[in-house]
């Protein structure tokens, strides 16, 4: 496992979100601790590209500035009986390698377990969707043409070298995709050699092109989705939106009532006055636990967990999770529970246990108190498995 912390590709937090971030590009030499190669290496690639699994879009060829169409380097294969159009075919991609092409690998983060860490350190930071795409390209090539993408990029050069060009931010941004020519262009502002180590940090629609020096090139763009001021204020809207007053279906087509079009101005003015009463501070942390938590860069231990379960003794700490219990009323000596969707009648002295243990531990063998310490065991095994309870040294 690769370590590294979000320092290792900004350097000083501070200066980086006061001089660069969504401003000018940062080039750190040398940033990244150790061998890069454990990150990701042109021998795993080769590992990756034989597991006879990978498809498109996870895998796409580019050769002298144009795209190789899927058909060129896939084929058919039934697997387990069921037909797979798009799996690739490794001699094509090397045929297209060898003969100058490069190859992208998107989505890493969804297929190599490992390279998800860079997603939720990005993430974690900067609270926005995050993936990590692999360009190997050979030696003395162009990857693609001069263009710029709608993503900030931090790039991190694993093996071999790559000679950057780097031109002005547009005058407007308007966070789309765009390819040029060298001569719209012209002289680049900025020209640096990426080494294996080194990171470098473009701001989303820095027009740019890049090369291969004279050895194999491989490194990583972690792809930042940028969430506009609108996007924001969207997610916003459509939480202050979601209230009751506004689940109503108004006909507002040809012979409506009169009094549509004032109406529909006192929900304007409703609405307008939900977003004017919010928290400010606590909306933003609300946006940002989405940003954090969007597609690809989860993580968990639940199969590990409920594996342990059945190793729990009696005298294991146990503790509440965050899931949400709802507890019901006292049944003739049973209390109905809905945990994660599921509904159980547990013993009420069991219930009144978990009740009371939002900042207390309890080991295993009194969840059920008054009963023998096995069976109350077995009890608290069961309740971890449905995700109420944790081993409380993890």
């Amino acid at each position: 496992m690769y370590d590294f912390t979000f320092e290792d590709l900004v350097g000083d937090e501070k200066v980086f979100f006061a001089e660069y971030f969504d401003k000018k590009p940062l080039l750190r030499k040398n940033a990244m601790p150790g061998d890069v190669r454990d990150i990701l290496s042109v021998r795993k690639l080769d590992e990756l590209l034989h597991m006879e699994s990978i498809r498109p879009p996870y895998i796409k060829v580019n050769h002298n500035g144009s795209g190789v169409p899927e058909k060129g380097y896939t084929r058919s294969v039934v697997v387990q009986g069921v037909n797979i159009t798009d799996t690739v075919v490794p001699e094509k991609i090397y045929e297209l390698f060898r003969a100058g092409a490069t190859v992208t690998w998107c989505s890493l983060n969804q297929i190599v377990p490992e390279l998800r860490d860079f997603t939720r350190v990005i993430s974690d930071k900067m609270a926005v969707r995050t993936d990590v795409v692999g360009f190997m390209t050979p030696a003395r090539k162009r990857g693609y043409l001069p263009h710029h993408d709608p993503v900030d990029l931090f790039i991190v050069q694993l093996e071999g070298t790559k000679r950057w060009k780097l031109w002005d931010l547009p005058a407007h941004r308007d966070g789309d995709n765009a390819s040029y020519t060298d001569e719209e262009l012209g002289e680049p502002v900025i020209e640096v050699l990426l080494e294996p180590g080194d990171v470098l940090y473009l701001p989303y629609n820095t027009p740019h092109a890049a090369a291969a020096e004279d050895q194999v090139s491989l490194h990583l763009s972690i792809m930042m989705r940028p969430r506009m001021w609108k996007d924001l204020l969207r997610e916003t809207f459509e939480q202050a939106a979601s209230a009751p007053e506004f689940n109503q279906y108004p006909h507002i087509g040809a012979l409506r009532d009169a009094g549509t079009e004032a109406l529909f101005r006192q929900k304007i003015a409703a609405l307008a006055a939900r977003m004017d009463a919010l928290d400010s501070a606590a909306e933003l942390d609300r946006l940002a636990d989405l940003g954090r938590t969007m597609p690809g860069s989860s993580h968990g231990t639940t199969f590990q967990t409920i594996a342990e379960t059945d190793r729990i003794t009696p005298t294991v700490l146990l503790r509440r999770t965050a899931a949400v219990v709802e507890f019901g009323a006292n049944d003739g000596g049973r209390t109905q529970m809905t945990v994660n969707g599921h509904k159980i009648a547990v013993p009420t002295p069991v219930a009144e246990t978990l009740a009371g243990l939002d900042t207390a531990d309890v080991p295993a063998g009194d969840i059920f108190p008054g009963v023998d310490p096995d069976r109350a065991t077995k009890a608290a095994q069961g309740l971890t498995r449905l995700g109420v309870l944790e081993v409380a040294t993890r």
